[in-house]
């Protein structure tokens, strides 16, 4: 099911930007475009879910990484743009509560590790100033992450891909009339998360978690 659900999104993805390119072919401004970026991932993780019923699971942590990624694109017309983007975010530790406060015994230690995304974004760039374009843009994708937890006393893992988007705003300056830099902070939701608990002793469990993420980015976008 997750392999099926990853090629569609991979098949929709590459068509949505097909269309989009066949659309603006007659523009003077159309051009396609490869991009590298790397940046610095702030991470945020709410815990749920039961280990076991009726010991709830609670509290939240936070972790950074670093995120690389590459986009490949096209400038539709003067103030629109859209693409492909596939990034890599480093492994995320967290530590949250079993056994329910005020006062849990135990503590999970999650791992969130191979973090990687694909998304299609849109860009609108509405005011051109000299070298300067600001930008504000939107997408949608998936996250594919391994994940694993232990509270000593029960644990589980899950391989998972989970529907995530994204919005991201930030500034750009043209270098050449090919090369451009750009800085941004981006807001991504990767996800909920679910991971089945098992123990001999305690019985199952079911733990959940919601995954998102503030990040500032650098790229470096080359149009042809």
């Amino acid at each position: 099911m997750k392999k099926t659900y990853s090629m569609i999104l991979f098949v929709a993805c590459i068509a949505s930007v097909l269309f989009c390119s066949s659309v603006a072919l007659a523009s003077d401004d159309f051009r396609f475009y490869f991009e590298g970026e790397v940046g610095g991932s702030f991470a945020d993780f709410d815990s749920g879910g039961w280990n076991p019923e009726p010991f709830k699971n609670t509290g939240d942590d936070s972790d950074e990484s670093v995120i690389t990624g590459v986009h490949l694109g096209a400038e539709l017309f003067e103030y629109l743009r859209a693409d492909i983007g596939f990034s890599h975010r480093g492994d995320l530790d967290f530590t949250t509560n079993s056994y329910a406060p005020p006062t849990p015994d135990y503590f999970y230690k999650t791992k969130i590790e191979d973090i990687y995304t694909l998304m299609f974004s849109v860009y609108l760039e509405p005011v051109h100033y000299k070298k300067f374009t600001p930008y504000i843009g939107a997408g949608v994708g998936s996250t594919w992450a391994k994940i694993s937890t232990n509270d000593t006393a029960i644990k589980g893992s899950s391989d998972q891909a989970n529907f995530a988007w994204q919005a991201e705003a930030g500034i750009q300056y043209d270098l050449t009339q090919h090369l451009t830099l750009k800085l941004g902070y981006r807001y991504i939701d990767m996800g909920n998360i679910k991971v089945h608990l098992r123990s001999e002793v305690t019985g199952e469990g079911d733990y959940r978690g919601e995954l998102t993420a503030n990040e500032v980015i650098f790229g470096v976008r080359y149009s042809f």
